[in-house]
């Protein structure tokens, strides 16, 4: 029998949630859940986050040693519904405790049940404790997933669009690559390119605006949204000083509208940046040959 009094079982964890199974759940959806979550969090799949990774296969592990054996998961059961007693809990833990898992749950309860803007205010003071990563760490993927949305759904609401770009992108970051995307994805998929396209353009800066755009080449967009994201990155490109991104997207543009008059300007601002930037090269050599010839 798995030792209770062990510092290992920690009552101020759920394990259900942990393993992101509910209280009903059966030994085989446990395990499958187990299994899908080690796979996710493995280091080799988080190079950048090794750390983490290991934290959370270690959280997997001791969760799944208390609900994967029927006896552990009965003595479990029993601690967490007398310690429910105890503190006279009439709702769920999360609204009376204060550790960082219970903090989580009651941000996603507060998403879910309508109350977002407590929900991003809470979340906001946690993510400056505890960093960007913090929802990650406490929550299931799903739920994980499930809480970006709807953080960005609220703050489109609320017109703060970059708000809104950071949480979808992330979710876009997270997710692209699964072999079971969240069935909402396409409407991610939407708002980012309603936020890039049409949102973002004179409110970010150039350089920041022309690494969006350029995301935005997997989108699989329309012709002409296609046609505007190309115009959109050679302006910002430009901008920013970077001409090599310019010249791609200027090229692109070319095949695929080549009688546009925006393509044309683009064009012209593209020529008159290569030449001053040659002009630039030029002078600096004849400062330095006559810098030499003077010693």
């Amino acid at each position: 029998m798995y030792d209770t009094n062990r510092s290992q079982f920690r009552q101020e964890l759920d394990y259900y949630n942990i393993l992101g199974v509910s209280e009903t759940a059966s030994r085989d959806e446990i395990r499958r859940s187990y299994r899908r979550m080690v796979l996710e969090a493995h280091p080799d799949k988080n190079p950048q986050r090794r750390e983490w990774a290991e934290h959370r296969i270690r959280l997997l592990i001791e969760a799944y040693e208390i609900l994967g054996s029927d006896e552990n998961r009965r003595v479990f059961d029993i601690h967490r519904k007398a310690a429910a007693k105890i503190r006279g809990e009439s709702e769920p833990f999360y609204f009376t405790r204060s550790t960082p898992g219970a903090r989580a749950l009651l941000i996603l309860f507060y998403l879910t049940n309508k109350e977002e803007e407590k929900g991003a205010e809470m979340l906001l003071e946690m993510e400056e404790e505890f960093g960007n990563e913090f929802l990650r760490e406490y929550l299931c993927r799903e739920d994980y997933l499930d809480s970006l949305f709807l953080l960005a759904e609220y703050q489109l609401q609320r017109k703060n669009y970059l708000a809104a770009a950071e949480r979808l992108r992330t979710f876009y970051h997270h997710d692209c690559r699964s072999r079971s995307p969240r069935h909402y994805f396409d409407q991610v998929i939407g708002h980012l390119r309603n936020l890039y396209l049409r949102k973002l353009p004179g409110v970010l800066a150039p350089v920041l605006l022309t690494t969006y755009l350029s995301e935005a080449s997997e989108f699989n967009l329309k012709p002409a949204d296609e046609i505007l994201r190309l115009h959109l990155l050679a302006g910002a490109a430009l901008d920013s000083g970077n001409l090599t991104i310019a010249h791609r997207a200027v090229e692109t543009c070319g095949r695929l509208e080549p009688d546009s008059p925006a393509l044309a300007e683009l064009q012209i601002r593209l020529a008159s940046l290569r030449q001053a930037q040659v002009g630039g090269r030029n002078a600096g050599g004849r400062r330095a040959r006559r810098v030499g010839e003077g010693l």
